[in-house]
Protein backbone atom coordinates (compact mmCIF):
# COMPACT_ATOMS: atom_id res chain seq x y z
CA UNK A 1 0.00 0.00 0.00
CA UNK A 2 1.11 3.13 -0.94
CA UNK A 3 2.03 6.11 2.11
CA UNK A 4 -0.65 8.84 0.57
CA UNK A 5 0.38 11.34 3.40
CA UNK A 6 4.39 11.26 2.31
CA UNK A 7 3.25 11.82 -1.65
CA UNK A 8 0.79 14.47 -1.01
CA UNK A 9 3.24 16.59 1.23
CA UNK A 10 6.02 16.41 -1.23
CA UNK A 11 3.40 17.02 -4.28
CA UNK A 12 1.77 20.31 -5.71
CA UNK A 13 -2.01 20.14 -6.39
CA UNK A 14 -4.66 22.09 -8.45
CA UNK A 15 -8.63 22.18 -8.09
CA UNK A 16 -9.74 21.54 -11.36
CA UNK A 17 -13.85 22.06 -10.29
CA UNK A 18 -15.83 23.36 -6.90
CA UNK A 19 -18.99 23.75 -6.41
CA UNK A 20 -20.81 24.63 -3.79
CA UNK A 21 -24.43 24.18 -2.67
CA UNK A 22 -26.85 23.75 -0.11
CA UNK A 23 -29.04 20.62 0.73
CA UNK A 24 -31.12 20.03 4.07
CA UNK A 25 -29.98 22.54 5.55
CA UNK A 26 -26.32 21.75 5.11
CA UNK A 27 -23.43 22.96 3.42
CA UNK A 28 -21.86 20.64 0.52
CA UNK A 29 -19.10 21.24 -1.77
CA UNK A 30 -17.87 19.22 -4.19
CA UNK A 31 -14.24 19.03 -5.36
CA UNK A 32 -12.19 17.50 -8.15
CA UNK A 33 -8.59 17.60 -7.77
CA UNK A 34 -5.32 16.57 -9.36
CA UNK A 35 -2.13 15.95 -7.56
CA UNK A 36 1.35 15.81 -9.48
CA UNK A 37 4.80 15.55 -8.66
CA UNK A 38 7.53 16.20 -11.67
CA UNK A 39 10.32 14.84 -9.27
CA UNK A 40 8.30 11.34 -8.95
CA UNK A 41 6.65 10.83 -12.03
CA UNK A 42 6.32 13.17 -15.07
CA UNK A 43 3.60 10.81 -16.68
CA UNK A 44 1.61 10.09 -13.80
CA UNK A 45 -1.11 12.03 -11.85
CA UNK A 46 -3.48 11.28 -9.23
CA UNK A 47 -6.94 12.28 -9.57
CA UNK A 48 -9.57 12.52 -6.51
CA UNK A 49 -13.10 13.41 -6.41
CA UNK A 50 -14.76 14.61 -2.97
CA UNK A 51 -16.98 15.75 -1.17
CA UNK A 52 -17.34 17.69 1.87
CA UNK A 53 -20.56 17.83 3.87
CA UNK A 54 -20.25 20.35 6.69
CA UNK A 55 -17.25 19.03 8.58
CA UNK A 56 -17.12 15.48 7.13
CA UNK A 57 -14.91 14.35 3.41
CA UNK A 58 -16.56 11.81 1.59
CA UNK A 59 -13.99 10.55 -1.34
CA UNK A 60 -15.95 9.95 -4.31
CA UNK A 61 -13.32 8.56 -6.58
CA UNK A 62 -9.48 8.08 -6.89
CA UNK A 63 -7.59 7.29 -9.75
CA UNK A 64 -3.80 7.66 -11.46
CA UNK A 65 -3.89 8.90 -14.75
CA UNK A 66 -0.68 7.94 -16.77
CA UNK A 67 -0.02 9.67 -20.15
CA UNK A 68 2.03 7.79 -22.55
CA UNK A 69 3.14 8.91 -25.99
CA UNK A 70 6.22 9.02 -28.27
CA UNK A 71 8.57 10.47 -25.72
CA UNK A 72 7.22 8.57 -22.62
CA UNK A 73 6.54 4.86 -23.73
CA UNK A 74 4.51 2.52 -21.80
CA UNK A 75 5.98 1.81 -18.68
CA UNK A 76 5.00 0.75 -14.90
CA UNK A 77 3.19 3.21 -12.40
CA UNK A 78 6.52 5.70 -10.65
CA UNK A 79 4.29 5.94 -7.76
CA UNK A 80 3.61 2.19 -7.04
CA UNK A 81 5.29 0.16 -9.14
CA UNK A 82 2.12 -1.17 -10.83
CA UNK A 83 1.62 -2.77 -14.29
CA UNK A 84 -1.91 -3.31 -14.68
CA UNK A 85 -3.63 -0.27 -16.17
CA UNK A 86 -6.33 -0.01 -18.37
CA UNK A 87 -6.94 2.15 -21.52
CA UNK A 88 -9.07 5.47 -20.44
CA UNK A 89 -11.24 5.65 -23.93
CA UNK A 90 -13.05 9.01 -22.09
CA UNK A 91 -10.48 11.29 -22.51
CA UNK A 92 -9.79 13.64 -24.98
CA UNK A 93 -6.42 12.39 -24.91
CA UNK A 94 -4.44 9.42 -26.61
CA UNK A 95 -2.82 7.52 -24.89
CA UNK A 96 -4.20 7.82 -21.15
CA UNK A 97 -4.47 4.85 -18.84
CA UNK A 98 -5.90 4.90 -15.54
CA UNK A 99 -5.51 2.19 -12.10
CA UNK A 100 -5.43 2.81 -8.83
CA UNK A 101 -2.41 3.14 -6.74
CA UNK A 102 -4.18 1.28 -3.73
CA UNK A 103 -3.50 4.55 -1.32
CA UNK A 104 -4.32 4.10 2.25
CA UNK A 105 -8.65 5.68 2.98
CA UNK A 106 -7.63 7.37 5.79
CA UNK A 107 -5.29 9.15 4.51
CA UNK A 108 -6.18 10.22 2.04
CA UNK A 109 -9.51 11.78 4.39
CA UNK A 110 -6.93 13.42 6.93
CA UNK A 111 -5.20 15.08 3.50
CA UNK A 112 -8.09 16.55 1.96
CA UNK A 113 -9.39 18.12 4.46
CA UNK A 114 -5.80 19.87 5.34
CA UNK A 115 -6.32 20.70 1.64
CA UNK A 116 -9.55 22.31 2.22
CA UNK A 117 -8.64 24.10 4.51
CA UNK A 118 -5.53 25.52 3.10
CA UNK A 119 -8.30 26.34 -0.28
CA UNK A 120 -10.49 28.15 2.54
CA UNK A 121 -7.63 29.77 3.90
CA UNK A 122 -6.48 31.16 0.38
CA UNK A 123 -10.21 32.26 -0.56
CA UNK A 124 -10.64 34.28 3.26
CA UNK A 125 -7.28 35.78 3.63
CA UNK A 126 -6.50 37.64 0.99
CA UNK A 127 -6.10 41.36 2.04
CA UNK A 128 -9.70 42.09 -0.09
CA UNK A 129 -11.94 39.19 1.56
CA UNK A 130 -9.92 40.45 5.04
CA UNK A 131 -11.30 44.07 4.54
CA UNK A 132 -14.35 43.01 3.65
CA UNK A 133 -15.33 39.82 5.95
CA UNK A 134 -13.32 40.28 9.45
CA UNK A 135 -13.59 43.16 11.44
CA UNK A 136 -10.77 44.18 14.35
CA UNK A 137 -11.67 45.13 17.49
CA UNK A 138 -8.15 45.30 18.87
CA UNK A 139 -4.75 46.27 17.55
CA UNK A 140 -1.63 46.33 19.94
CA UNK A 141 1.46 46.78 17.53
CA UNK A 142 4.20 47.72 20.48
CA UNK A 143 3.02 43.98 22.12
CA UNK A 144 1.95 42.36 19.05
CA UNK A 145 -1.62 41.07 20.31
CA UNK A 146 -4.36 41.36 18.39
CA UNK A 147 -8.16 40.56 18.08
CA UNK A 148 -10.20 40.26 15.36
CA UNK A 149 -13.86 38.49 13.95
CA UNK A 150 -15.56 36.77 11.36
CA UNK A 151 -18.64 38.92 10.37
CA UNK A 152 -20.11 36.37 8.69
CA UNK A 153 -20.03 33.56 11.05
CA UNK A 154 -22.22 34.87 14.09
CA UNK A 155 -19.46 35.38 17.41
CA UNK A 156 -16.89 34.00 15.76
CA UNK A 157 -13.70 35.75 17.65
CA UNK A 158 -10.04 34.97 17.12
CA UNK A 159 -6.97 36.79 19.10
CA UNK A 160 -3.63 36.90 18.53
CA UNK A 161 -0.70 36.41 20.91
CA UNK A 162 2.60 34.70 22.04
CA UNK A 163 3.16 34.79 17.90
CA UNK A 164 -0.11 32.31 17.84
CA UNK A 165 -3.49 32.53 16.66
CA UNK A 166 -6.19 31.72 18.67
CA UNK A 167 -10.13 31.30 19.12
CA UNK A 168 -11.53 33.07 21.96
CA UNK A 169 -14.65 33.30 23.98
CA UNK A 170 -16.05 34.69 27.37
CA UNK A 171 -19.34 32.44 26.51
CA UNK A 172 -17.82 29.30 27.11
CA UNK A 173 -15.73 26.61 25.50
CA UNK A 174 -19.01 25.75 23.30
CA UNK A 175 -18.98 29.20 21.86
CA UNK A 176 -15.75 28.34 20.42
CA UNK A 177 -16.10 28.83 16.43
CA UNK A 178 -13.74 27.81 13.45
CA UNK A 179 -14.26 27.09 10.14
CA UNK A 180 -11.00 26.42 9.27
CA UNK A 181 -9.58 24.02 11.97
CA UNK A 182 -10.97 20.63 13.55
CA UNK A 183 -10.51 22.57 16.85
CA UNK A 184 -8.46 19.86 18.70
CA UNK A 185 -5.81 22.05 20.51
CA UNK A 186 -5.87 22.44 24.29
CA UNK A 187 -8.30 24.65 26.14
CA UNK A 188 -6.91 27.38 27.59
CA UNK A 189 -8.57 29.20 30.18
CA UNK A 190 -7.14 33.13 31.22
CA UNK A 191 -10.02 34.71 33.95
CA UNK A 192 -13.04 33.45 32.51
CA UNK A 193 -11.66 33.69 28.93
CA UNK A 194 -11.47 30.69 26.21
CA UNK A 195 -8.86 30.16 24.41
CA UNK A 196 -7.70 27.57 21.58
CA UNK A 197 -4.96 27.73 19.51
CA UNK A 198 -5.64 27.43 15.65
CA UNK A 199 -3.79 24.73 13.97
CA UNK A 200 -4.61 26.02 10.91
CA UNK A 201 -4.52 30.15 10.88
CA UNK A 202 -1.07 30.29 13.62
CA UNK A 203 1.26 28.75 10.89
CA UNK A 204 -0.31 32.10 9.10
CA UNK A 205 0.33 34.71 12.28
CA UNK A 206 2.60 37.10 10.64
CA UNK A 207 0.60 37.38 7.05
CA UNK A 208 -2.65 37.61 9.49
CA UNK A 209 -0.95 40.51 11.45
CA UNK A 210 0.38 41.87 8.28
CA UNK A 211 -3.66 42.22 7.05
CA UNK A 212 -4.26 44.18 10.21
CA UNK A 213 -1.80 46.81 9.90
CA UNK A 214 -2.67 47.32 6.57
CA UNK A 215 -6.50 48.20 7.29
CA UNK A 216 -7.88 51.78 7.31
CA UNK A 217 -11.54 51.48 8.28
CA UNK A 218 -12.30 51.87 12.27
CA UNK A 219 -14.17 48.91 14.00
CA UNK A 220 -17.33 49.23 15.47
CA UNK A 221 -17.39 50.44 19.24
CA UNK A 222 -19.29 46.99 20.72
CA UNK A 223 -16.44 44.31 19.61
CA UNK A 224 -13.42 46.75 20.57
CA UNK A 225 -14.80 46.92 23.84
CA UNK A 226 -14.57 42.94 23.54
CA UNK A 227 -10.87 43.38 22.59
CA UNK A 228 -10.08 45.58 25.39
CA UNK A 229 -11.69 43.58 27.88
CA UNK A 230 -9.75 40.59 26.41
CA UNK A 231 -6.18 42.39 26.08
CA UNK A 232 -6.30 43.34 30.12
CA UNK A 233 -7.00 39.63 30.89
CA UNK A 234 -3.87 38.87 28.87
CA UNK A 235 -1.85 41.19 30.55
CA UNK A 236 -2.56 39.80 34.00
CA UNK A 237 -1.37 35.93 32.78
Amino acid sequence: MVNFKEFFTISSYEVMEHMSRKENGKNIDEYEVMLYNENVSQTENVMIKFKKVSDEIAVEKVQTLSYFDQQSPKHPCKICGSEVMVKENNSEEPGVYVHDCSFNGEEIEDCLRELVQNELLQDGFTQEEFERNYGVNYRDDANQQYSFYDAQQRDTFYTIFNDSVYHASYAGPQELRCKFCGMDEELLVVDGAFYQKCAVLTPHTNQIIDMIKARKQNEPDVTKRWGEKRDRNLRRT
